[in-house]
């Protein structure tokens, strides 16, 4: 059974039903977290910030795990040991081609399909959909600084997710035609919000719009 918690953001006063939802997918009493940067975290700056999100609901082992200029080969498999593996945010080609260089998004795969939870925001949201495509998308859009050619993610869902919607209708209509365009499903995120697949049900926290090219729906909480 796929178990996924797709956010928007870290953001420490979020959704409480979110928190607890996520605490409630741990089923140890003491769980464990494998972090997956997108890049070089030297300074530890945003794995502190997501240790810190992770304490305040309960959880106290998290562990570090670089694919970039840290990367150590022969200690990276433990990760996958963790109750849940957490892939960070950042530039979303750029953290695409490490799981490429590395070989990692067939192990991530499998760690998923034998009941591994994966839990991603923003970049690390994008890329358990079918395509990171939609990174490129929009005004905020990230660059494609490593010319990546194969945009092609984990695809464990059906749908496409968009994070950081600003709330606004304007950026809902640009991810309608973006919809249209790619014959595909998009959830808008506003930070604090995200979405929870717990096997075959979609869960939605906070202000989260579906846009689909053949429908149109929301959900606000």
């Amino acid at each position: 059974m796929t178990t996924l918690v797709l956010l928007s953001d870290l953001v420490f006063e979020s959704n409480d039903k979110l928190n607890q939802k996520i605490r409630s997918l741990f089923h140890s009493e003491q769980p464990s977290i494998g972090y997956i940067p997108s890049c070089s975290d030297a300074e530890r700056r945003y794995f502190e910030h997501t240790r810190r999100y992770y304490n305040q609901i309960g959880i106290d082992n998290i562990q570090y795990y670089d694919l970039d200029l840290q990367y150590e080969e022969n200690t990276f498999g433990s990760i996958f040991e963790c109750d849940a593996i957490h892939l960070s945010g950042g530039n979303t080609f750029y953290f695409l081609s490490l799981l490429q260089k590395r070989n990692v998004l067939g192990l991530l795969r499998s760690y998923v399909k034998s009941g591994g939870m994966l839990i991603g925001v923003s970049a690390g949201s994008i890329l358990t959909t079918p395509t990171i495509e939609i990174a490129g998308h929009g005004e905020d859009a990230d660059e494609n600084n490593v010319d990546l050619k194969d945009m092609k993610a984990l695809g464990f869902v059906d749908f496409e997710f968009a994070p950081h919607w600003d709330g606004s209708e304007d950026a809902l209509d640009s991810l309608r035609e973006y919809t249209r365009v790619n014959r595909t499903a998009v959830y808008a995120c506003q930070d604090g919000g995200g979405l929870v697949v717990d096997g075959e049900s979609v869960e939605l926290y906070g202000n989260v719009r579906l846009v689909d090219y053949r429908e149109s729906g929301s959900f606000d909480e």
